[in-house]
């Protein structure tokens, strides 16, 4: 008897959900609201499980719900649950941040610096790569700094959040063409003033 009662109250609550998506679908902003409130811890948990980091889960947590806005007019109940297509949202946005953040720490590997203030500096420490190191994440900090801002938030958005160039354009509400070469001037740049450490 409780098994039934559960089920029926998820059919229900899937039931709702379906209808504030639909709501979205036309701009309603209290359905958005109202999504949020049922759905934002189910979300939050899943992608702290896979960050491991409280920031993270949290920025997921908003860009997965700004996608079901701008995506609410394409949800099919025939592809799946609500919850299940939250999850695979949360998942696939939890995955690329993750691996945008190896990526970022491989690209802005921050110089070791615990044994500067030391009097004695074990044989490990090699002031040559440490400079290598700085030296490389200055230009890179000085190459983003020249660039214009619309180009180096998609540079920024491209290998810092790991998003795709359509999940930029979306983000930014630009056409995908003007996105693209956004991001391949601005590899040009990175190129030109990176082509030394490479």
């Amino acid at each position: 008897m409780e098994a039934e009662c559960f089920i029926a109250d998820q059919h229900q609550v899937e039931i709702v959900a379906r209808e504030l998506i639909e709501r979205m679908a036309r701009q309603d902003q209290t359905a958005l609201k109202a999504f949020y409130e049922q759905y934002h811890k189910l979300v939050f948990s899943y992608a702290l499980k896979i960050l491991n980091c409280p920031d993270e889960a949290e920025e997921v947590t908003l860009e997965v719900f700004w996608q079901v806005w701008q995506q609410s007019g394409q949800y099919s109940q025939k592809r799946g649950t609500v919850t299940a297509w939250l999850i695979m949202m949360t998942r696939s946005r939890s995955i690329d941040r993750r691996r945008a953040r190896e990526r970022r720490n491989c690209i802005l590997e921050p110089m070791d610096t615990e044994g500067l203030g030391n009097s004695t500096l074990d044989a490990s420490f090699d002031p040559e790569k440490s400079l290598y190191w700085l030296e490389r994440r200055r230009a890179i900090l000085g190459a983003l700094a020249e660039m214009n801002e619309k180009q180096r938030q998609a540079i920024e958005l491209a290998f810092f959040k790991g998003l795709s160039q359509s999940e930029i354009a979306d983000f930014l509400q630009e056409p995908l063409g003007t996105v693209k070469t956004r991001i391949r001037v601005g590899m040009q740049v990175l190129r030109e003033k990176l082509k030394r450490y490479v």
